[in-house]
């Protein structure tokens, strides 16, 4: 249990701070145990960087508070595209919860990134947070299924 709530506060971690890899944390973790599932091990990986993606998106919700930002979206073309971004995302549940699932389970574009697009554009968190978990437990399923064919 005690590997369980480590991997969730690592994923965490990494998710705030990309200098921890949790791909690394967790290839290491499941070569040296046998207790837990590589499903569990992903699932809990993934719940932990998808709690620390929601520390960008609420950072980035009040992004456009700073007044060098606001600055940057001050010509009418700028305005207009942001606008654009904007209602795409909120308009379309269905579509911002795709792209974020592709992000998390591929990586393009950057998980990071899309956390903090997400927040900026104001998309729904409930719908960031499932597609980011679901994406990101299977990528993480994926790594860990390579993982297993090294080391077996």
């Amino acid at each position: 249990m005690k590997l369980i709530w480590l991997t969730l506060g690592f994923g965490a971690v990494s998710a705030v701070i990309p200098i921890f890899n949790m791909e690394a944390y967790i290839s290491v973790l499941y070569a040296n145990n046998q207790d837990h599932s590589a499903l569990t091990i992903a699932f809990v990986g993934s719940l932990g960087q998808n709690v620390g993606k929601l520390v960008w998106y609420y950072i980035c919700l009040g992004a456009l508070d700073l007044p060098w930002l606001r600055k940057r979206l001050d010509t009418p073309k700028r305005q207009a595209s942001f606008q654009r971004w904007r209602s795409f995302v909120q308009g379309r549940p269905l579509m911002s919860g795709v792209l974020t699932f592709i992000s998390a389970a591929v990586g393009f574009p950057p998980f990071f990134a899309m956390a903090m697009v997400a927040g900026t554009l104001k998309m729904n968190v409930v719908v960031f947070f499932i597609a980011g978990l679901l994406g990101r437990t299977l990528f993480f399923l994926a790594w860990l299924l390579g993982v297993g064919l090294i080391f077996n």
